[in-house]
């Protein structure tokens, strides 16, 4: 009779394990003896690293830590958000920087800070997108809730960044800047063409992220080609112990990856994701998705394979699909605005393949390279139907970018408080509208230099030469930048510099073969100044705080003629384009400004609650070769983001079942629009602008969404149940605004309403 109430005694809760190795962040080299710590944990919750900078933790309690390492000669680093689950084996790599003060006796104690990031530089992760509502696994859309990023429409990933056009960022993959990995990326958009700057939803599951950046404001040398933001998307390893699945199913589609050792006992790994994904589920659902059948599905992979002892090379690649079609409404009688007489087909793919490796030369030097080829290929045709059902119109729209990335890179350490890099980059990029086609390569050496002047006190120093083979443009990019370590984790800092951006061929009135007058615009350049202060406040609290100053030259404008604004009401400055054609010819003398403040609180994941909190103020304007200055297009004056989130915990036997509840308010201001000329209009039946300046602010933007999940860890296996809810009070912001012909009026396009999202995920 004893024998069945026996067996819950028997029963154990769901553990989870660590492993991951130490390495000097400058040259990579393998810290030993480095003692690594699982906070809030005990005694049994440490480790220490062997002499390859391994370690592993096995037997660990499921849930979230922060994690702590620790070295003689090193700056204490902390992972502040660690998510450890029984489905899926811990893997991280962390790199310690070299301490410049006084070395003593190594601890690691509950009062260690997270080291931190340079000015203008801010991180997100995959246990993030499992947490924050309504990401939808994007890492696009995780940007949107950083401090000075607008997005411009929710129902894509276009961003604005401190007031720049989306067309002023890049996207890099392993640190090789490739072609836009977005799917539909015509969506969003006032004029339904495609684009290079975003879309529907990025094309890499955030899955697959390590930890990943957003780079503003005065980049690191390395970096280069982006006027706004850069975001450089990094790859998270496989397991190299056990193999492992991963399966999300919801309203949204299906998503499965899996990640294993590629030979036992040895340290190679691979980690592969598909996903297939319609919205035709919402649709059914009576959801309002502007009546579209979009599909897109994808695939990725990451490769991990060692060099010797203390080397390593990756493979990485992408591949994507997807589609948009809009088919007219088969009855006259309901065709109430223009695009109801339609048949609209948008098609896109877009592929990219890499390797990059790293290589320890001696004990103070190493030696990293990456290379990336990729490809997009976007088309869009329209057939305008008369009231028979006959085409009265047809257009095509055709987009196709290629480019070859690589970066060849030297760090190395001198005297342990010299740090020195040196490298060159290379961009070739080709350009092809349907009719006719624009490439060149941008090729970049550059060198920098970083030095502890005293233990407290530490600068960095730059240059960049970027030559343009189209036309034979150089530049020069000096960079520097101070940093002061204050008492109890205090930091001010500050730098300035110059960057610069390839001309944007995609919105260039002729091709470059056709119009000479054309081949002189080359770079656009971008003076910084940024100044930054941070403050930890407490053990799981940080605040953060910074202003900056960019002006624009070289801008490419059309100048208006006084008097002939309604007549030739276009857009005369590159720095308002996104998705629209220019139509007429430029000369590189426009300029531009932006400047702000931003301000952000962010309380780590501790005690089962989170939260952050950002805003941002900011001006953008612009000038048309003069001295007059304009408002931008992008000029929305504020951004508000507030995340947060809390987490129920009950553990029984065999079992741990943790409820979960977050949410996210979003506020900006109106993006600009041109005021549309109805009388024109009219009397060419589309829309016709009445003055090229952006005058017309739309009405201010404002969104919440919400997260609700179950998670549920048992021995070997994590399930996941979530309800996201996008835009939970239904708001309709305002898109953009345009002349209907069929109504006769102007009228205003609406944004997405509640877009609900039901998903289960487990990982064993």
């Amino acid at each position: 009779m004893l024998l069945p109430f026996s067996f819950p005694a028997l029963a154990q809760p769901p553990m989870a394990t660590l492993s991951g190795q130490v390495v000097e962040a400058d040259t990579h080299r393998p810290v030993g003896g480095a003692s690594v710590l699982l906070v809030p944990g005990n005694i049994s919750l440490t480790s220490s690293t062997d002499s390859a900078g391994r370690f592993h933790m096995a037997a660990i309690p499921v849930g979230h830590y922060a994690l702590r390492v620790a070295a003689l000669g090193y700056d204490t680093l902390e992972v502040p958000e660690l998510w450890l689950r029984a489905g899926k084996q811990g893997v991280q790599l962390l790199e310690l920087s070299a301490a410049t003060g006084m070395l003593g006796p190594v601890t690691v104690s509950a009062m260690a800070r997270e080291q931190v990031n340079a000015l203008g530089i801010r991180t997100f992760t995959v246990e993030q997108s499992l947490r924050w509502p309504a990401t939808f696994q994007d890492p696009g859309r995780m940007a949107t809730a950083l401090p000075g990023v607008a997005g411009v429409n929710d129902q894509a990933n276009h961003l604005s960044i401190r007031g720049n056009s989306p067309n002023a960022n890049a996207w890099l993959l392993e640190g090789a800047e490739i072609v836009n990995p977005n799917h539909t990326g015509n969506a969003g958009t006032a004029t339904d063409l495609p684009t290079l700057s975003g879309g529907g939803v990025n094309a890499l599951s955030a899955q697959m992220l390590a930890t990943s950046r957003l780079l503003t404001g005065v980049f690191p040398m390395p970096y280069d080609n982006a006027l706004g933001g850069i975001l450089d998307m990094r790859l998270r390893d496989g397991n190299r112990q056990q193999q492992e699945w991963t399966l999300q199913a919801g309203l949204l589609g299906l998503d499965l990856s899996t990640e294993g050792p590629i030979r036992k006992g040895g340290r190679s790994s691979y980690l592969v994701n598909y996903r297939y994904s319609t919205v035709g589920l919402l649709g059914a659902m009576g959801i309002d998705l502007g009546d579209e059948a979009i599909t897109y599905q994808d695939l990725s992979f990451h490769l991990a394979f060692p060099i010797g002892k203390r080397g390593e090379w990756h493979l990485f690649g992408l591949a994507g699909k997807s589609s948009n079609r809009f088919e007219a409404v088969h009855d006259t009688a309901a065709w109430k605005v223009d695009k109801d007489s339609r048949n609209i087909d948008y098609r896109s793919s877009m592929g990219a393949m890499g390797a990059r490796m790293r290589q320890p030369l001696g004990e103070h030097t190493s030696l990293s390279a990456v290379v990336a080829v990729s490809e997009s290929m976007q088309q869009r045709t329209e057939d305008r139907l008369r009231d028979d059902f006959t085409i009265g119109y047809h257009a095509q729209a055709e987009l196709n970018e290629r480019k070859i990335s690589g970066t060849v890179q030297l760090d190395g350490t001198a005297g342990g408080r010299i740090h020195y890099t040196a490298g060159v980059n290379a961009l070739g990029r080709t350009l092809d509208g349907g009719h006719a086609a624009a490439s060149g390569w941008l090729l970049r050496p550059w060198a920098s230099g970083r030095w502890a002047l005293t233990d407290r006190l530490q600068a960095d120093a730059g240059v960049g030469l970027p030559y343009f083979t189209f036309n034979g443009q150089m530049a020069a990019e000096p960079r520097a930048g101070l940093q002061w370590r204050m008492r109890k984790g205090r930091t001010i800092a500050a730098s300035a510099g110059i960057r610069s951006q390839l001309p944007q061929w995609q919105s260039f009135p002729f091709s470059f073969t056709n119009a000479p007058v054309n081949n002189t615009i080359g770079f656009t350049r971008s003076q910084d100044l940024v100044i930054g202060y941070d403050h930890p406040v407490g053990d799981r609290l940080r605040l953060h705080l910074e202003a900056y100053h960019q002006t624009l030259s070289n801008l490419p404008v059309y100048p208006v003629i006084p008097g002939m604004e309604e007549v030739v009401a276009v857009e005369s400055n590159l720095a308002n384009i996104w998705d629209e054609p220019v139509l007429l010819p430029l000369a590189a003398t426009g300029k531009g400004t932006n400047m702000g403040m931003e301000a952000s609180v962010d309380h780590r994941l501790a005690g089962n609650i989170f939260y952050q909190a950002n805003g941002s103020l900011y001006n953008s304007r612009y000038t048309l070769g003069g001295t007059q200055e304009y408002d931008s297009r992008w000029d929305g004056r504020y951004i508000l983001n507030v995340i947060g989130g809390k987490e129920f915990r009950k553990q029984k036997e065999d079992r741990v079942r943790t409820w979960g509840i977050s949410a996210r308010l979003n506020l900006m201001g109106g993006m600009r629009e041109r005021p549309v000329s109805e009388r024109l209009s009219a009397a060419i039946g589309s829309t016709v602008y009445g003055s090229p300046y952006w005058t017309d602010p739309l009405a201010d933007f404002r969104r919440l969404d919400l997260r609700i999940y179950l998670r549920k860890d048992r021995k070997g296996r994590t399930g996941l149940w979530a309800l996201d809810l996008q835009n939970v009070t239904n708001t309709r912001n305002e898109a953009f605004r345009y002349f209907d012909a069929r109504q006769g009026k102007v009228v205003t396009q609406l944004q997405l309403g509640l877009i609900p999202n039901i998903s289960y995920r487990i990982e064993f």
